[in-house]
């Protein structure tokens, strides 16, 4: 048993081990990126109120902590709101839609329809509709990982598995204890990838929600920064968004491994 340990740890090193070496090439590319742009803004080759140096929005970055914080903060609250409310109805639509087929063609066909709509066209009928504040961002973050996230679960719910359907129905089993020993654990791996790219699109969706009219946040920001011909401060703020971003996706990423680990994959081979 020992033996049977120290191999799998073994095994779990190498593979952390190839996964920071994957990393490189990405890594390399972006050092290299910054210290271009670095040297074209020392040799003059980029002008500043055009392309700013790395140092100096890295200064920007330095210099103005408690303000970029406070943007920081009310644009992820707006973010995780948003993802929180799309998440529960994302997965709640697509559990009805899987359970009717009368539901699924009859609301199918204008949920896609829905997405031809662009939603920085609804955002000022939000402001109409319910005014400035926290709310009208909550709903555009929504609006935007909706769609994802219904779509990937619902296309693991309905992945087809009919050898393990007539097993538990052998055993009698309900349709939702089909649901919890069978479709809900199958659809895991997709619902985590509708997850994941909704989580890629949230941050972007606040921040599109304070173009439009808010108080506060990084949109905010750079709106103001940009009207100030501030553009070290603009790239600041990009960064930290993009940041955010990234931060949300490695959150999925986390929850995935954690939710996944040590399980097979539903599949019939299995059975």
């Amino acid at each position: 048993m020992n033996t049977a340990r120290r191999n799998k740890r073994t095994k779990r090193n190498k593979n952390k081990r190839n996964k920071i070496v994957a990393l490189w090439p990405a890594l390399a590319l972006g050092l290299g990126v910054l210290a271009l742009s670095e040297a074209a803004s020392r040799l003059g080759w980029a002008l500043p109120n055009v392309w700013p140096a790395p140092s100096s929005v890295l200064r920007a970055l330095y210099d103005n902590p408690d303000v970029l914080a406070m943007h920081t903060l009310q644009t992820l609250l707006e973010t995780g709101l948003g993802l929180a409310l799309a998440l529960v109805l994302g997965v709640a639509f697509a559990l009805a839609l899987r359970r009717s087929q009368a539901l699924s063609r009859t609301l199918m066909p204008w949920l896609i329809v829905s997405q031809t709509i662009p939603t920085i066209a609804l955002a000022p009928l939000l402001l109409v509709w319910i005014g400035f504040g926290l709310w009208p961002k909550i709903i555009i973050v929504t609006l935007f990982c909706f769609f994802p996230i219904t779509v990937s679960t619902l296309g693991g719910l309905r992945e087809p598995q009919p050898l393990l359907e007539d097993l538990l129905r052998s055993y009698n089993a309900s349709g939702r204890q089909r649901d919890a020993l069978l479709r809900f654990p199958a659809a895991l791996p997709a619902f985590f990838s509708g997850l994941r790219l909704a989580a890629s699109y949230a941050v972007t969706a606040a921040i599109v929600g304070e173009y439009v009219g808010g108080y506060a946040g990084l949109g905010i920001f750079i709106q103001t920064s940009a009207n100030a011909r501030a553009l070290p401060l603009v790239f600041a703020a990009i960064t930290l968004s993009a940041a955010l971003s990234v931060l949300l996706v490695a959150l999925v990423g986390l929850a995935e491994r954690a939710a996944l680990r040590g399980r097979p994959p539903v599949t019939e081979e299995n059975v």
